[in-house]
């Protein structure tokens, strides 16, 4: 016969276990601080895959994707999807050029379209961070994706919604200085040339 304490251990090491089972992807660990841009390509061809998160801000927000700069559906609502839900965005090929965007509203102003490639957003800023995550048993590794939901960038916390897609692979995109920085080398590589 089990006694009272043995069945609080047992329950105790059951909670344990079962926090172990899912470890929520990393947060963004620069708050306050636009996120860098990167941009998104299909490593290889398959329906294409959202795993919710558990991100939520204070917005409604649903996620979607362009596709060779083709919007798609969206789905993954913050509010009501459970952590590990999962939405297919869209069938993708290998080399497939990926924005992917969240919908937000406050229930009382127009839904905003954010996207990860900042020349697309009105207010010009970054509103998608990414890394990679190693995946746990409801989520799959891939590259986790959380969006920041607040015109003009608002807190850039990027904690208002998130998912994890695998077949994507990111490169970070050159801010303008590091576009003047190789344009600057490239030159004196050519100068240097030009002398022998």
């Amino acid at each position: 016969m089990m006694t009272l304490t043995h069945r609080l251990a047992l329950m105790g090491a059951s909670l344990l276990l079962s926090a172990a089972a899912h470890a929520v992807p990393d947060l963004y660990p620069n708050v306050g601080q636009e996120a860098p841009s990167n941009s998104f390509v299909a490593a290889s061809s398959g329906a294409l895959v959202a795993h919710y998160t558990g991100l939520a801000g204070g917005n409604l927000n649903f996620v979607g994707v362009s596709i060779n700069g083709v919007d798609g559906p969206t789905g993954l609502s913050d509010k009501s999807s459970a952590y590990g839900e999962t939405f297919v965005l869209g069938q993708v090929t290998a080399g497939d050029s990926l924005v992917f965007f969240i919908d937000t509203t406050d229930g009382t102003n127009p839904t905003l379209r954010f996207y990860s490639d900042k020349a697309r957003n009105a207010d010009g800023k970054n509103h998608a961070w990414a890394t990679s995550y190693a995946g746990d048993t409801l989520v799959p590794a891939g590259l986790h994706i959380a969006f920041e939901d607040l015109n003009g960038g608002g807190d850039f916390n990027y904690a208002d919604h998130g998912i994890v897609v695998t077949l994507v692979s990111a490169t970070p995109v050159p801010e303008p200085a590091s576009w003047a920085l190789l344009l600057a080398g490239v030159t004196g590589i050519a100068a240097l040339r030009r002398r022998r």
